[in-house]
């Protein structure tokens, strides 16, 4: 076997959960996100030098643009697809918390994204700057502002529509904070 595959191999093992994982939380498509995971697979596959192995950011930036790429030509096809995707309620099996999920799916991308590459697949701020394309610095003030929009949107109030009751477990239970947050707290 030459040296150049068995390479490659390595980085396919080491990688590919992760990448998955990435591309499993943006498609809805599961059968999609592994044709897309093996699709980034075969671009680093064309342009793999064992001299300049390539690292997981790399790997999550083609991932990126593979998802990206879908979804433009999707949107393309089917006319008006974004609005019921949108309208279409989805299940994220990531995330444990309903009002965190909640929260997540009311961020703009921008700020879901980089709080996802930071918690769920464990990224420095220099690997999310290089997957996003921005500065280090600039990586680490997309994360402080994404933190601090996920916090009000989990502080925020999260009453029942009217003229639903409370559950007799909220209505009782004393709450530190507001919202969502409280939730999470308790």
């Amino acid at each position: 076997m030459d040296d150049r595959r068995v390479a490659f191999e390595a980085i396919f093992a080491d990688h590919h959960t992760a990448v998955l994982r990435y591309v499993e939380r943006r498609v809805d498509d599961r059968e999609q996100a592994r044709e897309l995971t093996m699709d980034c697979f075969e671009i680093a596959w064309r342009r793999f030098e064992p001299s300049a192995p390539f690292r997981r950011p790399w790997l999550l930036q083609t991932a990126r643009n593979l998802v990206g790429d879908f979804y433009r030509k999707r949107d393309r096809e089917r006319d008006g697809i974004r609005d019921l995707v949108d309208a279409t309620p989805q299940s994220d099996t990531t995330f444990d918390n309903v009002e965190l999920q909640l929260a997540l799916r009311r961020m703009p991308g921008r700020e879901r994204e980089v709080l996802e590459l930071f918690y769920w697949d464990g990224l420095s701020a220099a690997e999310i700057a290089e997957v996003v394309g921005c500065r280090t610095s600039a990586a680490w003030k997309r994360l402080s502002r994404a933190r601090e929009s996920l916090r009000a949107l989990l502080d925020e109030p999260n009453e029942p529509p009217s003229g639903q009751a409370v559950p007799a477990h909220r209505a009782t239970t004393p709450r530190t904070g507001g919202g969502a947050m409280a939730y999470v707290v308790e």
